[in-house]
């Protein structure tokens, strides 16, 4: 092996990887020099086997190093003890917050979308829960809800290395909700941060001069304590009181200045696209794809693009690092410049340009290589690319361990040591003579081959039109749109018109860029679900296309085709099972998923028919005049939550969507699954709301062909061989669709039988309904009743209102379990006491999504099992 720093990085990744899995402590820092030391001591060495011997050293001492970096990772502030202990909600559960003043800088660029402004503060001082000042050093994630719409105007012009001080409520990240869904605790932990602080109004701040760093003992201060500024502004209170911390200026660290100057420079690099570029989106797309600014590409837009695999077109990597070096040193040429000056001034412009552009983890891998590959170039030295690479990622491992979770880091790199190996051996097995049409197609298959398992791992979905789209706007984008881009930035530097006239010409091209990715997205038939593979599926995937390979190789040498054939009918496989890993798994699930104030139901059959009962959604309060509140890309439980972890769970297709009623909170999040996941039929109430969600959503449904039915009251439907399913109250197939404006009592009420274990599923359907649907119920059932009747699972109606639940509906179906879909810390006092004790004195166990998380039944031949996610 030729290649010691490949080697050596494979060692750093793998035993980085191996820190990260070992219980906190084990190791520290002390063994990873050590290791290192015994390792270079052992090369230096004419030992037997040193080349294996330093490889281990090696992974020992990048385990011990990762954890002795993580072991650094810890928080100096922490919630006053009677604060812990005596903090409860209207719930009953504790609360880990409490009223905070910080004062520090402001760590990051500041986003100001609708009415929230988010950023991360340096905070040098603290006041916590009433307990005195103290001095620290803390990176907090603070967001504003802005209450006016002047306070945009003030917010925007803030800027990283301004000295701030807030008042609010400070809490710990929350965890994941649902299992496998997103960690934003994780995900802050790896940022390095461990607190949020939540901030409702710019009353509740002070920046620039009256910022001058003074906290109160007691808390924040609230807007009335607080001075009003000459400019608008409030100051910073007042400085009386044992508790004050004498006024002074805030420390600025020192490369804050470069680092906001190097933000204001973006913005404004971003005002000029703004301006030659009036469509919206255009300049959106074009701020993303030459300077890395995606706050405003267009949301949908970047879906589309996500769809077909095309979004590494839009992140600063190695492609724009190559088209920027060679513009660069054309650039150069032309000034008449001699080799090796051109080289060591395009090597020095390499990191400003990097960092102008957001400096992703893989724009940094990229510029790394470029200036590494640069600087052995004007030296004469070795020039190899695969150890260019492996000494880049060794260097971003050293600098932040963490980037080995990054999924852009691990694209990055995974994607260009294919390249590098793959390329000219699949090239090889090409039959096109046409050596650039030869290259186009190998460098295609081989990013998709080796992205493929990296792809479906975090985002669960793959488009087989990807290489196709790849093949013919990767191209074109590259070397057609980009420099035209860079063009009009460079034009709008000396003379806006000219940039303006050139981002005529780009958004011609842009047009064609957007009809063919929406064609492409919106009408692709080979859109594929794929469930969350295991890490162990993923190494077995790149083992056996390297089999697939080699049999290939094998078959063109000697023309042989067996192993070949052996190897691709194994690959296909495996492939199989990792699309439908729980085909023959006869468990059922039923999974009541964490959606917040609302409901949403997931169905698995034990011979995998797939139901979905309602899809939560975000229920939003706007008034006429507070249009500025509304934000580019709001959070929306649907796209953000709910169609991932179907995604994940392997749900290639809804046989049955439930929409119980037409309520926000029930139906808001059905829009983005039905227009990403196929729907065979869907089942309603036979009313109609008349509002503009309901109307969307049924359109939506209607022109990609589902059958939408109303189940008539008692009419059973067989889902598989072992669950059947039975509509309580519905309307009958004659009956026309109504107005009905209040919903909850037209609630569809199902009973499933799955294994012999009852599932009751209530929608919000109120006492009234309850008490009609007993009568009908027990005119049934005869007199004296025929059996008693048991659910084994009930669904509490309304998310546990009052209105609902009454005494003789617990009696009569005598739950074993009760699940309660409610809101944590929801504005509607929900779950309501009264139903609580009903349910109580029921001898019911009660689940609730706002105290355990997701909650999963598990249906087999023996019974049911319950798991909780919190």
């Amino acid at each position: 092996m030729n290649r010691p720093l490949t080697l050596v990085a494979v060692m750093v990744v793998t035993g980085a990887a191996i820190g990260s899995r070992m219980p906190p402590g084990m190791l520290s820092w002390k063994w990873a020099i050590a290791a290192a030391a015994l390792a270079v001591m052992t090369v230096l060495l004419a030992l037997p086997g040193r080349r294996w011997i330093g490889l281990l050293l090696v992974a020992v001492a990048a385990a011990a190093y990762y954890q002795g970096y993580d072991s650094r990772n810890t928080t100096t502030l922490a919630l006053p003890s009677a604060v812990q202990q005596s903090g409860q909600t209207g719930n009953g559960m504790a609360a880990a917050e409490a009223e905070a003043e910080l004062a520090g800088t402001i760590a990051s660029p500041v986003a100001v979308d609708g009415d929230k402004v988010s950023f991360v503060l340096l905070a040098h001082r603290a006041a916590v829960g009433g307990a005195e000042p103290v001095r620290l050093r803390e990176k907090v994630q603070v967001s504003i809800r802005l209450l006016h719409a002047e306070e945009q105007e003030r917010a925007s012009g803030w800027g990283r290395g301004d000295p701030i001080v807030l008042a609010g409520t400070i809490r710990k990240p929350g965890s994941a909700r649902n299992f496998g869904g997103f960690d934003y605790s994780a995900y802050l932990y790896r940022k390095q941060i461990h607190w949020q602080l939540s901030v409702k109004g710019l009353d509740q701040t002070s920046t620039g001069p009256e910022a001058d760093g003074e906290l109160r003992g007691g808390g924040g201060q609230s807007g009335g304590e607080a001075a009003e500024g000459s400019d608008g502004r409030t100051g910073g209170g007042s400085d009386a009181g044992d508790g004050a911390i004498a006024k002074r200026q805030l420390p600025l660290p020192d490369w804050s200045k470069v680092y906001r100057w190097n933000d204001d420079l973006r913005s404004y690099l971003g005002g000029i696209m703004d301006r030659a570029f009036p469509d919206r989106i255009d300049a959106g797309y074009m701020k993303s794809l030459v300077l890395g600014l995606t706050d405003d590409m267009d949301p949908d837009t970047y879906q589309q693009f996500s769809q077909l695999g095309l979004t590494h077109i839009l992140a600063i990597s190695g492609l724009h690092v190559a088209v920027f070096v060679g513009g660069c040193m054309w650039l150069l040429r032309l000034f008449g410049l001699t080799r090796e000056r051109i080289l060591v001034i395009t090597l020095v412009i390499v990191p400003f340009y990097v960092a102008l552009t957001g400096g992703s983890p893989s724009a940094v891998r990229a510029g790394i290589m470029a200036m590494i590959g640069l600087y052995a170039a004007r030296r004469g030295l070795w020039k190899d690319a695969l150890n260019i690479i492996s000494l880049a990622a060794v260097a971003m491992l050293i600098w932040n361990p963490y980037f080995l979770y990054d999924v852009s880091f691990q694209l990055s790199f995974l994607v260009t040591v294919g390249l590098i190996v793959g390329v000219p051996r699949f090239s090889r097995l090409l039959p096109v003579r046409s050596q650039a049409l030869n290259s186009l197609l190998a460098v295609t298959v081989v990013a998709q081959l080796i992205s493929f398992p990296i792809t479906v791992f975090y985002f669960n979905g793959v488009s087989l039109l990807s290489a196709l789209a790849n093949l013919l706007l990767v191209p074109f984008i590259s070397f057609a749109v980009l420099p035209l881009g860079t063009f009009v930035l460079l034009a709008g530097l000396i003379y806006e018109r000219a940039a303006g006239w050139i981002g005529v010409v780009t958004s011609y091209l842009n047009d064609v860029t957007f009809w063919l990715v929406d064609v492409g997205a919106v009408h692709d038939p080979l859109r594929l679900v794929w469930p969350n593979p295991s890490l162990l599926w993923v190494l077995l995937y790149y083992v056996l296309l390297g089999a697939v390979y080699a049999g290939a190789a094998k078959w063109k040498e000697s023309g042989k085709p067996a192993f070949a054939m052996a190897a691709v009918a194994v690959f296909m496989l495996f492939l199989w099972h990792g699309y439908e890993p729980d085909r023959f798994v006869r468990d059922g699930k039923v999974h009541f998923i964490d959606v917040g104030q609302g409901d949403a139901i997931l169905v698995r059959t034990p011979q995998s028919r797939h139901m979905l009962i309602d899809g939560g959604g975000t229920v939003t309060f706007r008034k006429p005049g507070e249009e500025w509140k509304e934000r580019r890309d709001p959070y929306e439980v649907g796209k953000k939550q709910l169609v991932p972890l179907l995604k994940q769970r392997g749900v290639h297709q809804l046989d049955l969507l439930v929409i119980s009623h037409q309520d926000q909170d029930h139906i808001g999040g059905l829009q983005a699954v039905v227009e990403q996941i196929p729907v065979r039929t869907v089942v309603m109430n036979g009313t109609w709301k008349g509002n503009a969600g309901s109307r969307k959503l049924f359109e939506t449904v209607m022109r990609l062909g589902a059958e939408i039915v109303t189940l008539e009251q008692g009419k059973t439907v067989a889902l598989d061989r072992y669950t059947e399913l039975t509509a309580l109250t519905a309307s009958g197939p004659e009956t026309r669709v109504r107005l009905a404006e209040e919903q909850n009592n037209e609630s569809v009420v199902l009973l499933l039988n799955m294994r012999n274990i009852r599932f009751l599923f209530t929608g919000d359907m109120e006492a009234r309904q309850e008490k009609l649907l007993l009568e009908a119920l027990n005119r049934t059932r005869g007199d004296p009743p025929s059996s008693p009747v048991s659910v084994d699972v009930l669904k509490i109606a309304h998310h546990g209102s009052k209105t609902s639940t009454t005494e003789e509906w617990l009696a009569f179906w005598q739950p074993r379990m009760s699940v309660i879909s409610v809101g944590l810390k929801n504005s509607y006092g929900h779950p309501n006491p009264g139903v609580l004790e009903r349910l109580e004195r029921s001898g019911t166990t009660i689940y609730r999504t706002d105290r355990d998380g997701e909650v999963v039944f598990t249906v087999n031949g023996q019974g049911v099992r319950v798991d909780k996610k919190l």
